[in-house]
């Protein structure tokens, strides 16, 4: 099955749709195929639309034959996480508390997918709420990792890590308030880009935190998720939260020498606790970028010892957000959510306050260290993925939940990139003994992304991951 066009890329796919090669009703029957075939297996959609999928692959074969070609992601099936809003379409969040609303508007993001010809294939299956770290869905079923099936794929957008390292989907949009894009990526051995916040619109994620939540792309490779940054990005005048800067091009860096350039490795915080597996992989990775020309530098985030505050200022947020359902259907909530979310009304004005502060300090930090180097070198979990029917996970003869209060550890390595706003990535660097992703990630100054898509980009040339895809994918080179 060597080069089907389900095992392709965005950036393979994409000048032979606009030379008319490839046709895009031929490659959605073939992407629909595929997940009919593994949508028993993986779990990873809530809600498949393949009427019209096929409809608008009809119609965007039609726009492109009359010359309307409009970029990459003309014609290209994608998956939509089932927490961004989707007029006509069923969008649940995950949850029963919205197992039957249908939104009346889009997403800004998809409406910007929607313009650029992409064709939606479904709404994909996530952890409640898009509340943790492992997409086992108490209402929906859980999501299996394409890897090890009976492993996670992570979360929250656990569907669109799996779809995508499955090839059910050239890219899937997903959210990231602690990690649920990254982390996914990781665990599913794919690329997952966190863009600086207020680079890319809100509007339209549902039941999201105030503080931090982001909109970004998994994908398959780096060049790939360059371009799907390009089609979402932009300030957005309804959204408060998006900032008025113009949108480069994401893909101008790629293939550029990295020789100059300058990385940080943290000496505290993100290394103090990983896998042992784990670790040698990230440190032959940085090995591998120095092999590049980068010059590795350590660096030192002392305020980081007091991340843990941090999470003190999301259960307020998160309270605050979920208010309005609690009142009303406090009976269809799975328990760990509902657990977790009530602990945030016990949080004082005074606790906030310092949640804050610690959050100030910390991107001061970062914004210091940031000038000593162009971009920070980190592991993107500090663990594989664990197998789906486990409750807690032992790393250094400490024995940690996976869900609900005190889970914090399995996020630690990426939720500081959503307090300070940076942009940060995961791109493949390797597998663990038992055959399960590892990750790497980088993370960069403010609106900086197309240098961290130059080294992510320079990086996946290199790495043992390249190429790399689960069997249940079908792909053979």
């Amino acid at each position: 099955m060597a080069d089907a066009l389900h095992t392709l890329t965005i950036a393979e796919l994409a000048p032979k749709i606009k030379a008319k090669e490839i046709s895009p009703v031929e490659l959605t029957d073939a992407i629909l195929a595929q997940a009919d075939r593994l949508q028993p297996i993986l779990n990873s959609f809530i809600t498949l639309l393949p009427d019209q999928a096929r409809r608008e692959a009809k119609a965007q074969e039609a726009a492109i034959m009359r010359g309307g070609y409009r970029g990459p992601l003309h014609g290209i099936p994608i998956g939509i996480k089932d927490n961004l809003a989707t007029a006509g379409i069923r969008s649940t969040v995950g949850s029963k508390v919205l197992a039957e609303h249908v939104p009346s508007e889009d997403a800004h993001v998809v409406s910007q997918c929607k313009a650029a010809g992409a064709i939606i294939i479904g709404k994909e299956n996530l952890e409640e709420f898009a509340a943790g770290s492992t997409s086992n869905n108490l209402h929906y079923g859980a999501v299996h990792n394409p890897w090890h099936v009976d492993h996670i794929p992570g979360g929250s957008s656990g569907g669109g890590g799996a779809n995508v390292a499955a090839c059910v989907t050239f890219t899937s949009l997903g959210t990231d308030l602690g990690g649920s894009v990254r982390g996914p990526a990781n665990f599913c051995g794919v690329v997952g880009m966190k863009q600086t916040y207020g680079r890319v619109s809100q509007r339209g994620l549902m039941v999201t935190s105030f503080n931090g939540d982001h909109i970004g792309p998994i994908t398959r490779s780096v060049r790939d998720s360059a371009l799907v940054l390009q089609v979402i990005a932009g300030y957005d005048p309804l959204d408060p939260s998006t900032v008025p800067v113009p949108v480069p091009d994401f893909s101008a860096k790629l293939g550029q020498a990295l020789r100059g350039l300058k990385m940080g490795i943290p000496t505290n915080y993100y290394f103090d606790l990983v896998d042992a597996e784990v670790e040698t992989a990230v440190r032959q990775a940085i090995s591998a970028l120095e092999a590049l020309g980068v010059e590795a530098r350590e660096v030192s985030l002392p305020a980081m010892q007091y991340a843990g505050a941090l999470r003190i200022a999301a259960m307020a947020d998160g309270l605050v957000a979920h208010e309005p359902y609690l009142s009303s259907h406090r009976e269809d909530y799975g328990p760990t959510v509902l657990y977790r979310t009530l602990a945030g009304q016990f949080v004082l004005g005074r606790d906030y306050a310092k949640a804050m502060k610690v959050q100030r300090l910390i991107k001061e930090e970062y914004a210091r260290v940031l000038q000593e180097v162009d971009f920070l070198v980190t592991p993107s979990s500090p663990v594989a993925a664990w197998r789906i029917d486990t409750e807690t996970v032992t790393l250094h003869g400490q024995t940690y939940p996976v869900r609900g209060p005190g889970s914090g550890m399995t996020a630690r390595c990426t939720s500081p990139s959503n307090a300070t706003g940076l942009p940060a990535m995961s791109v493949p660097c390797g597998l663990t003994s038992a055959g399960l992703p590892i990750g790497l990630q980088l993370i960069g100054r403010a609106f900086e992304e197309p240098l961290l898509f130059q080294v992510a980009h320079g990086y996946e040339a290199v790495s043992p991951a390249r190429g790399r895809r689960p069997d249940l994918a079908g792909i053979s080179r």
